[in-house]
């Protein structure tokens, strides 16, 4: 005979269940301002799709999708070659992440929006969506992604997890789960079914492989969530479970699901975790050096008058963007010593600061090598804390025995400092956008048909 206590232990929703019930209700609560950010990053993540197009990564993944004979009536954002659902979601991705301009979100440690929108600008000109609910699908797939980020805590992404390829694809599955309108269990057999291609690691990044695990996040998304509408299984109690999702990807320190969902809050994750969003195209763990440099570089007279330069930043943080002078421009990307170099001597950090003719330019690799580090350890607090309890300090030594330094532990375009309307816009034109068509699309109707606003009207020929 069941005790009291099993009785009621047995009734307290799993994860899947309480996040799904929400997620496929049709009137979708969410906070108040969550449509708008979802507009703000489909404007900032079209514009890395744009200015991504033409890098070697999308090269190489419509090159492979060419050779495999993908092909079909799915025009990828960007322009090109109609693909299938699958190859255009894959093109998407790659495009949106092949420079690191896209946005990403704190619990998770995830480039949020590319892998999302990738796979629903896809399946967007497959089943028409008004503006309102392509935004609430894109809201769904964020809301997935923060609140597993917050479950497993940043101890995941530390270990070596690229968490974008670990958790984009649920996120995926759940927001295109909500574009093809699943039920709750269908949702849930979504998510089950996407854990099965969630891998990747942060060995890869400083090559073409991360970009490329974004599209592929965003294809195997969206092939679980047409796998579960179309009737496949998975199994669905996999989060807290022996060999689940927490214990394989988890650590001592994690959460935990039913933990976290004590004050879960669906549908309130981005005013809970606000979107980041990038001013600089590369690793998020160079900015806070980047504007260092920046309120730095009006001071240093020239060059040739720096003797030495030190950078002070937590391990963690260096760990994921250690490269020294850089050989390739994704290793540039991922070097905090080579973006401090360069906003020294710019007083900004610009897209073509990563062609070979810049990073390979003898007065940056000179000043590369002397930068010297001063790593400390993280604190033990949670992870929306540890920007503003780790900061980070440029100091330059110059040859008059002048010592100048800046220290910050704000990351420009984060909750703090947010970015402005202008900003999203002038980043949107610098990428090749509109951006009368991208301040029309973010003050226009939610009921117009999504596909037919003059923000997409560049962006597919």
């Amino acid at each position: 005979m069941a005790t009291a206590a099993a009785t009621a232990t047995a009734t307290v929703p799993s994860f899947h269940q309480r996040f799904t019930q929400w997620a496929c209700e049709p009137s979708l609560y969410h906070c108040e301002n969550a449509p708008r950010v979802a507009r703000f990053s489909l404007i900032d993540t079209l514009a890395c799709m744009l200015i991504g197009a033409d890098e070697r990564q999308s090269l190489v993944m419509a090159q492979a999708l060419e050779e495999s004979g993908d092909e079909g009536s799915i025009r990828p954002m960007g322009g090109g070659q109609p693909r299938s659902l699958y190859g255009a979601a894959m093109l998407n991705g790659t495009r949106a992440h092949a420079i690191d301009f896209d946005d990403y979100e704190i619990p998770g440690s995830t480039h949020v929006s590319a892998p999302i929108f990738s796979a629903l600008l896809a399946l967007a000109q497959r089943r028409e969506m008004t503006v309102d609910a392509f935004g609430a699908c894109w809201i769904v797939g964020f809301e997935a992604i923060v609140r597993i980020g917050a479950a497993l805590g940043y101890g995941h992404y530390d270990k070596g997890w690229h968490a974008t390829a670990t958790l984009g694809p649920i996120g995926v599955a759940a927001a295109c789960g909500r574009a093809l309108g699943l039920e709750p269990e269908k949702m849930a057999h979504a998510m089950a079914l996407a854990t099965s291609s969630s891998a990747g690691m942060k060995s890869q990044f400083g090559f073409d492989a991360k970009a490329l695990h974004v599209g592929m996040a965003a294809e195997a998304g969206l092939r679980a969530a047409l796998l579960a509408q179309a009737g496949a299984t998975g199994n669905i109690d996999i989060w807290d479970t022996p060999q689940g999702v927490m214990e394989l990807y988890g650590t001592d320190a994690s959460l935990g699901f039913q933990a976290m969902m004590e004050t879960m809050r669906e549908g309130e994750g981005t005013d809970e975790f606000p979107v980041a969003r990038k001013f600089w195209p590369s690793c998020s763990y160079t900015h806070r050096a980047i504007r260092c440099a920046q309120e730095l570089a009006a001071a240093v007279p020239s060059p040739d008058q720096i003797e030495r330069i030190c950078l002070r930043m937590p391990e963690p943080f260096h760990r994921v963007s250690g490269f020294g002078a850089p050989n390739s421009s994704n290793e540039a990307r991922f070097s905090a010593v080579y973006c401090v170099v360069t906003g020294l001597l710019t007083g900004h950090v610009l897209p073509e600061d990563f062609t070979i003719e810049r990073f390979s330019d003898p007065e940056r690799l000179s000043l590369c090598k002397r930068v010297e580090l001063d790593l400390y350890s993280l604190p033990h607090v949670p992870p929306d804390q540890l920007f503003a309890m780790t900061p980070e300090r440029v100091s330059v030594k110059l040859k008059d025995g002048r010592w100048i330094e800046h220290e910050t532990s704000q990351v420009p375009g984060s909750a703090e400092r947010p970015m402005t309307v202008d900003e999203v816009l002038t980043k949107f034109e610098a990428c090749g956008g509109s951006p009368q068509a991208a301040g029309a699309f973010l003050d226009g109707p939610g009921d117009q048909m999504l596909l037919d606003c003059t923000l997409f009207a560049g962006a597919v020929s």
